[in-house]
C-alpha cells in the first residue's frame, strides 16, 4: 500500500534528515515507528502526508509511493483523501472555535450529504466517548481533549490510511484506554494505521510491526512477537520507553510549606527545596492551576502567601518562569544559544523590584544548594543540545523544542518554576535526562511544579505528587461551552 525505496529527505543545504529508508506497509497493517527525539520519525510523517514537500520545502530522493503513485507529485487535498493525519501538536489541526462545528467541518470540506455526515458522527460517539466535548469552545480544552478532538476528526475522514505523531503525549490514563479502543477498532476495520510513539505499553498487543528509527536512518524493524522478546537491556541501549504499563504508585502530598494558596475556608501549600508533581485526568484544571499559582491567572476570592506575607499577581509573575505545553509560545530567539539568553536579564530586575521584602531574608536561612547547573553550557549539554547551538529554535524537533525550553526556563532568575507535561513526546533516555537535571537544579530557594499525566517520569524526580481532585474538590474543572451558530 505505502512503499519507500532507497527514500532520502532535507531541507535547504542542511545533512538528510532521512537516508536510504526502505520498507514496504501493507493494506491492513499497523507499524509502530519509535526511536529517539529527533531520530526522524516526524519528518517521515511529513513525507507521508505530503507537507515535507509542499509547506516545508523538502527535497527527496528515491521513492515515496501510495498505492502505486508518487506521493511528491500528488497535491495536498488528493493526498488528505485517502491519508489522514493526528500531528503532535493539536492545534495545527482546528478551523473552528466550536468543537462541534470543528468534526463537521472535516466532512463538510470532504463534500459529504447530510445523511453521510449523521452516520458517520453516530458511528464515532458509538465508539469513541467524547459527547463532553461537544459543543465546547477549542481554546478552552486542555491539550489533552485537544488532542482527542483531533483524533475524532481524524477518523471522521474515512480515509484508507491513518497516520498519527504522538497521539498519546497529552492523554491520562482513561484517554489513552479510549485511544487504544479506537485504535483496535480501525484496525478491525481494514484501516491502515503508521503511529509514532514514545510511549509503547498500550500499542503492545496492537501493531504488526515495530520500525526503529536512529539519526533518520531504518536501523532495525521487527515483528510484534520479536520486539516483545527482545531482552529489557536491549530495549534501554535503544533508549525506549518500557513496554508495560509502568506503575502507578507515587509519593503523596503532605499539604505545608511557606507557598499558600487559599480559597474560601480552604488552603493548598508548599515547601521550597521540593518538586510536585500534578496529577489527574485531562480537563480538570491542571494547567489553570500551574497559571493561577504563577500570576498568569487570577481568580476571585482566592488569596496566595510568602512566608506569611500576601503575594499578589504581579509578585507571582516576577517569582515564576514556566514551560508551557506547547512550547512553540515561548520560542522567539534565532538560535538555541539566543533563547538561553531571553528573559534572563529582565526576570532578575523584576525579582528585585517587585519582591524585595517578601523573599529577602528568607535566601541566607535557605542557603543550603544541592548541586546544580548555572551555565548556559551545561544546562545544553545535560539536555543534548550543545551541537545545536547555532541551530534556529523552529528548525528543531518536537523533543529538542521541548528541551530548549526546559534549559531556558531553568537558566532564569526565578523561585518557583513550573513546568506543563515537560516530557510530553519524550523518549525514555531524553525522560531520564530531564529528570536527572531537574534533581540537580532543585534548591532551597526554589519550588518546581510538574503537570505530568508521566507516571514514570514522577517516579523518577518528584518528592510529592498532588491529585488535581483533592484540590478543592471538583471546583478546578471548568467547561466552556460554545453555542453552535
Amino acid at each position: 500500500m505505502l512503499s519507500f525505496e532507497n527514500f532520502s529527505l532535507s531541507y535547504g543545504d542542511n545533512p538528510p534528515v532521512l537516508q536510504d529508508i526502505s520498507l514496504m506497509i501493507k493494506e491492513g497493517e499497523s507499524l509502530l515507528l519509535t526511536g529517539e527525539s529527533g531520530s526522524g520519525k516526524s519528518s517521515l510523517i511529513h513525507a507521508v502526508n505530503g507537507l515535507a514537500y509542499q509547506y516545508y520545502n523538502g527535497k527527496s530522493r528515491g521513492k515515496l509511493l501510495f498505492q502505486g503513485e508518487d506521493l511528491s507529485s500528488l497535491p495536498i487535498y488528493k493526498i488528505a483523501l485517502r491519508i489522514a493525519t493526528v500531528f503532535q501538536n493539536p492545534k495545527t489541526h482546528f478551523f473552528n472555535i466550536n468543537t462541534t462545528r470543528e468534526l463537521l467541518f472535516t466532512m463538510e470540506n470532504m463534500g459529504l450529504n447530510r445523511k453521510e455526515m449523521d452516520r458517520r458522527m453516530e458511528d464515532l460517539l458509538s465508539i469513541f466517548p467524547i459527547e463532553k466535548l461537544l459543543g465546547r469552545n477549542i481554546f478552552a480544552l486542555s491539550g489533552g481533549e485537544k488532542q482527542i478532538l483531533a483524533l475524532a476528526s481524524a477518523y471522521l475522514s474515512s480515509c484508507p490510511f491513518l497516520v498519527l505523531d504522538e497521539p498519546s503525549s497529552n492523554l491520562d490514563e482513561g484517554s489513552i484506554a479510549v485511544l487504544k479502543t479506537m485504535l483496535h477498532t480501525l484496525k478491525e476495520k481494514g484501516i491502515t494505521i503508521l503511529i509514532a510513539e514514545h510511549r509503547l505499553y498500550y500499542l503492545m498487543d496492537l501493531v504488526d510491526r515495530v520500525a526503529f528509527l536512529e539519526k533518520g536512518r531504518l536501523c532495525k524493524l521487527f515483528s510484534r512477537e520479536d520486539f516483545l522478546t527482545l531482552p529489557e537491556e536491549n530495549i534501554k541501549a535503544m533508549g525506549l520507553r518500557a513496554r508495560s504499563k509502568p506503575n502507578s504508585s507515587l509519593p503523596e502530598w503532605k499539604n505545608e510549606g511557606a507557598l499558600k494558596y487559599q480559597k474560601e475556608d480552604r488552603f493548598v501549600s508548599f515547601s521550597f527545596g521540593k518538586i510536585y508533581g500534578i496529577v489527574g485526568e485531562n480537563g480538570i484544571g491542571k494547567s489553570t492551576f500551574l497559571r493561577k499559582l504563577s500570576g498568569l491567572e487570577n481568580e476571585k476570592g482566592s488569596h496566595f502567601s510568602l512566608f506569611g506575607k500576601e503575594l499578589r499577581k504581579r509578585q507571582r509573575l516576577a517569582l515564576s518562569a514556566m514551560v508551557m505545553q506547547d512550547v512553540n509560545q515561548q520560542l522567539f530567539g534565532d538560535s538555541v544559544e539566543e533563547e538561553m539568553e531571553l528573559g534572563k536579564t529582565g526576570q532578575k530586575r523584576c525579582l528585585k523590584e517587585r519582591c524585595e521584602g517578601i523573599i529577602d531574608g528568607q535566601e541566607n536561612e535557605q542557603n543550603k544548594t544541592r548541586p546544580h547547573h548555572t551555565t548556559k553550557e551545561e544546562l545544553l549539554n545535560a539536555l543534548g543540545l550543545s551541537e545545536l547551538k547555532d541551530r534556529h529554535p523552529m528548525s528543531l524537533s518536537g523533543g529538542q523544542k521541548q528541551r530548549l525550553a526546559l534549559a531556558a526556563t531553568l537558566y532564569q532568575e526565578a523561585k518557583l518554576f513550573f513546568f506543563d507535561e515537560p516530557t510530553s513526546g519524550m523518549d525514555q533516555k531524553n525522560m531520564l535526562r530531564i529528570a536527572r537535571l531537574l534533581k540537580s537544579a532543585i534548591r532551597e530557594d526554589r519550588i518546581f511544579f510538574l503537570v505530568s499525566h508521566d507516571y514514570a517520569f514522577l517516579q523518577e524526580v518528584a518528592d510529592e505528587v498532588v491529585e488535581m481532585s483533592r484540590l478543592f474538590g471538583s471546583s478546578q474543572r471548568k467547561v466552556d461551552s460554545c453555542p453552535l451558530l
